[in-house]
């Protein structure tokens, strides 16, 4: 990075230059505060000269005549310095005394008067050489001691501004020593309770944010792979074995049966993985409108009803009577009930039952999966919505991806609901979703697309 545009030089320069404007604008302020100060004095002085003059003339002359009052002129003037000069004229023009003043810039100021009843104009006359020295002197001192205080504020303000940002040094410094497989280093946080401490927190919890991201991406990456590994071997273990001998018509469409079969499960699990990947990214899309959630779930019913007969369990329907309308997606709605009572039947084991119930409370509806089978352990509890999380005393071999639950949970937190589970881990366990009935403020009158919301699981 080129020292000129460095923060440093950066602060270093506005540094000199304010000081620079101020110190200008100091030094010609006190220029004319200056000179304006001295020509009052001086204006303030004529006017007493000027009034000792007619105390003079009117008192000291010796006579009543024009020539007595000349000759008590010519006796003042002796007393001037050499630099000064004076006049008396009368009314008329006539000059009745003069002395001329050293020459140069000079500073005139009459006054009329009477004296001995002869109406005169007294003047005074005085050079303005000193008013000017100094002025002037001031004006050196000016330009020999500014140079001087600007280098020195140069150089300090370069050094203030490198010792304040030396914590930003040393935080870019640890910044770029942390790579892609240290991801739990932090930067070092100064405890100067000023901005850059709140800087160096931020970074922290930023980079304790991305290795939290980063972790869940390898963890889901190992997770996709290791669900994609077994369907993948065994459809290449059928192939190969169906290749390597020559086989029976019946035994080619077992091998093919079977192939089928672990390709529809990749499939599914691909099109779960699809779907979470789209809502990480934002691209997850809700399209909100009225809905009534008892029609909605009557159709999961039909749904359901050949699977739970094929398992042999009992499904007992509690909807209400009266039309449920609820601000949602049709679509994820629907999928969000038969993720449910899907993940009931899978845990439920034959001759179990299982309880959906829909009900109003309040300004939210709650719909309530319940089973009777073994139950989720306290200390899975906390991480049964998160993806290709199962627990063994939860689930049986080969039940699912586990990718239902956690899109469950991004269905409810994108509709501003919530989804809990409650289980003792003997008795069954009930899983609670509740979604608001009243339309959200953001949400125009007319259906709209909106992303679904950071996920967030509330556990019971």
């Amino acid at each position: 990075m080129r020292a000129w545009r460095s923060i440093r030089f950066q602060l270093a320069l506005w540094y000199l230059v304010v000081l620079t404007l101020g110190m200008a604008a100091f030094g010609a302020t006190s220029w004319l505060v200056l000179r304006e100060v001295l020509l009052d004095n001086r204006h303030r002085g004529m006017d007493q000269r000027l009034g000792a003059l007619e105390a003079f003339l009117g008192q000291e002359a010796r006579g009543n005549t024009l020539e007595d009052i000349r000759e008590e002129a010519r006796e003042y003037s002796t007393a001037l310095p050499g630099d000064q000069g004076m006049r008396v004229r009368r009314q008329s023009g006539e000059i009745l005394f003069e002395r001329k003043s050293g020459g140069g810039d000079i500073l005139v100021q009459s006054r009329n008067v009477v004296v001995r009843g002869h109406p005169v104009e007294i003047t005074l006359i005085i050079s303005l050489a000193d008013f000017y020295r100094v002025l002037q002197t001031l004006a050196w001192v000016m330009i020999g001691v500014f140079p001087m205080v600007f280098v020195f504020a140069m150089t300090g303000g370069w050094w203030l501004a490198k010792r304040a940002l030396q914590p930003v040094g040393a935080m870019t410094k640890e910044a770029r020593q942390i790579s892609a497989h240290d991801l739990a280093a932090r930067v070092s946080v100064p405890r100067t309770g000023d901005e850059l401490q709140e800087l160096a927190e931020a970074w922290n919890e930023l980079l304790g944010r991305i290795e939290a991201a980063v972790r869940a991406v390898k963890r889901f990456t190992a997770d996709a792979a290791h669900e994609l590994r077994t369907p993948v071997t065994v459809v290449r273990t059928s192939a190969e074995l169906a290749l390597r001998h020559p086989r029976s018509e019946d035994s080619y469409r077992q091998t093919i049966v079977s192939i089928e079969q672990e390709t529809v499960q990749m499939t599914e699990l691909l099109d779960q993985l699809l779907l979470l990947a789209r809502g990480d990214a934002g691209e997850w899309k809700f399209r909100f409108d009225n809905v009534f959630a008892d029609q909605v779930l009557r159709g999961v019913r039909n749904t359901v009803a050949p699977l739970a007969d094929n398992r042999q369990v009992q499904i007992d329907w509690d909807l209400p009577e009266d039309s449920v309308m609820v601000r949602a997606d049709e679509t994820a709605l629907r999928r969000l009930g038969l993720i449910l009572v899907d993940n009931a039947l899978k845990h439920t084991p034959a001759g179990g039952i299982i309880q959906v119930r829909l009900a109003k409370g309040g300004s939210a509806c709650f719909l309530d999966v319940a089973d009777t089978g073994s139950g989720i352990a306290q200390e899975d509890l906390p991480h049964i919505f998160d993806r290709f999380y199962r627990a063994d005393t939860a689930r049986t071999p080969g039940s699912g991806s586990g990718l239902g639950l956690a899109i469950a949970r991004s269905i409810t937190d994108a509709h501003k609901g919530s989804i809990e589970v409650i289980s003792t881990g003997k008795s069954g366990s009930k899983f609670r979703v509740t979604l608001p009935l009243e339309v959200p403020l953001a949400l125009a009158d007319t259906a709209e697309e909106i992303q679904p919301a950071p996920a967030k699981a509330v556990q019971g």
